[in-house]
C-alpha cells in the first residue's frame, strides 16, 4: 500500500480537510467563508470520530444519519436494501430478483428495520425526525456525508438518496478510504467524492487503511457526542444562528 495509513479516525477526518483544500480550493473557501451554509452528517458508528476531526478543523456542525441494512430473513448478516431515518428505502433490485422473497417477507424485514432505526434515534436522543425538519436542515446547504470508509457503498447510496430529496445546494461525500469501483459508482450520484486513499485491490478492507482499527461501541460514541463541541442534533430554525 503506497498510502501512509491513518493513525485514527479523528486524524483521518483532519486529513480529509487538507485533501479538500488541495483538491478544490473553491469548495474549501466557500466552507470557511460560509460555515452557516454548510452541514455534515456522520454515518455511525465509524463516521462519528471522522466527523469530529473534520468539523474541528472547519468549525462546522454535524449530526448523525442512521442508515440500517434491511436484512435477508434467512441470512441476517446480509441485506437486500437500506433504510434512512426519514423512511427512505433503497432496495437492491438485482439481488431481490435472485432471492425470491415474497412481498410479505420484504414488508416484514422493512418494518423490523424501521423499528431498529427508531430505537437508535431514541438511544441517541434525536431531537428532530420529520421530513420537514430534515428539509430545514438540508435545503440549499452544502452537505458533507462522512464515514470511516466505504466497501460496496450501498448504505451510503441510501444516505445520498435521502439527502437529495431535500434539495441541498451540493452534496459531497468525504471518506478516508474506498475501493476504486465504489468511488466511480457513487461519484455519479454526488457533486464530488473526496477520498485520499482509493485502492484497486482485489480484496478490500476498510481496516487496512488504519494503523489501529477496532469496532466502536455505542458507549464510546455516546461519550464522543456528549463531550463534542460540534455535534448538533437540535432542530434547525430559519434565520437563527444554529452553529455552536
Amino acid at each position: 500500500m503506497s498510502f501512509k495509513r491513518y493513525d485514527s479516525r479523528v486524524q483521518a477526518g483532519k486529513i480529509l480537510v487538507e485533501f479538500i483544500n488541495n483538491e478544490t480550493k473553491e469548495v474549501f473557501n466557500y466552507i470557511t467563508n460560509n460555515p452557516h451554509q454548510c452541514f455534515c452528517f456522520a454515518i455511525p458508528n465509524g463516521g462519528v470520530p471522522v466527523a469530529e476531526g473534520f468539523c474541528s478543523e472547519l468549525g462546522l456542525n454535524y449530526d448523525l444519519l442512521i442508515v440500517r441494512k434491511i436484512k435477508i430473513p434467512y441470512n441476517l448478516e446480509a441485506g437486500f436494501g437500506s433504510m434512512t431515518p426519514d423512511g427512505t428505502v433503497l432496495l437492491n433490485d438485482e439481488l431481490l430478483s435472485y432471492l425470491n422473497l415474497s412481498q410479505e417477507d420484504i414488508n416484514r424485514s422493512t418494518e423490523i428495520t424501521r423499528k431498529e432505526i427508531e430505537n437508535r434515534l431514541a438511544f441517541y436522543n434525536k431531537q428532530y425526525t420529520t421530513k420537514e425538519d430534515y428539509r430545514k436542515r438540508i435545503s440549499q446547504k452544502m452537505i458533507f456525508l462522512l464515514d470511516d470508509g466505504l466497501a460496496s457503498g450501498f448504505t451510503m447510496l441510501a444516505a445520498i438518496k435521502m439527502v437529495k430529496q431535500y434539495e441541498p445546494k451540493q452534496i459531497f461525500l468525504a471518506v478516508p478510504t474506498a475501493p476504486l469501483k465504489t468511488t466511480q459508482r457513487l461519484g455519479k450520484e454526488v457533486d464530488k467524492i473526496y477520498c485520499p486513499n482509493v485502492r484497486n485491490a482485489r480484496h478490500f478492507a476498510v481496516a487496512e487503511a488504519y494503523k489501529n482499527w477496532y469496532d466502536l461501541s455505542e458507549s464510546e460514541i455516546l461519550k464522543i457526542l456528549n463531550t463534542s463541541e460540534y455535534y448538533n442534533n437540535k432542530p434547525f430554525n430559519y434565520g437563527k444562528d444554529n452553529v455552536k
